[in-house]
C-alpha cells in the first residue's frame, strides 16, 4: 500500500512538473528567424556597418536600412562547390547581393520604429559569387 502511494505521489509530481514546464513555454512569444534578399548601398569600414537596400521584388527593409556587423556572423558559399566559408567585413562591397537572417520580432521592431532604419542581424551571407582565386 505505501508502495502505490509513493509511486502515485511521484506521478502526481511529474505532472505537475510537466505541466508547469509546458505552461511556461506556452507563453514564449514565436520569433522565427526571416531571411531578406537585400543589395549593399554603403559599406562603412571604421563603423563596421553596411547600408542596404531592397533586393528586386523585396518590400521588407525599403530603400536604406543600416545593419551593424561588428558582431555578426557572416558566410559565403561558393555555388559552383557547396563550400561554405566564414568571411570578414572587408571581403564586402558595394552592389554585392546578400541573405540576411532577421529575427521576427527585429523586424515587428524594425517596422514599427517610427523612422528608426537600423536593424540587428542573426547572420549575413554573402550571395554574390566572386571568382575562384
Amino acid at each position: 500500500m505505501l508502495d502505490r502511494n509513493v509511486r502515485e505521489i511521484g506521478i502526481a509530481l511529474c505532472l505537475l512538473t510537466l505541466f508547469i514546464f509546458l505552461s511556461g513555454c506556452g507563453s514564449l512569444k514565436d520569433d522565427t528567424l526571416l531571411t531578406v534578399n537585400a543589395v549593399i548601398t554603403e559599406v562603412d569600414t571604421g563603423e563596421q556597418t553596411i547600408t542596404v537596400k531592397d533586393d528586386a521584388d523585396e518590400n521588407t527593409l525599403g530603400e536604406e536600412c543600416l545593419i551593424d556587423c561588428s558582431s555578426t556572423p557572416m558566410v559565403y558559399c561558393d555555388f559552383a562547390t557547396q563550400k561554405v566559408t566564414r568571411i570578414s567585413f572587408e571581403e564586402l562591397q558595394v552592389n554585392d547581393k546578400v541573405i540576411v537572417s532577421i529575427r521576427s520580432s527585429e523586424m515587428e521592431s524594425f517596422r514599427s520604429g517610427g523612422g528608426e532604419n537600423t536593424i540587428k542581424v542573426e547572420q549575413l551571407q554573402l550571395y554574390t559569387q566572386r571568382a575562384a582565386g
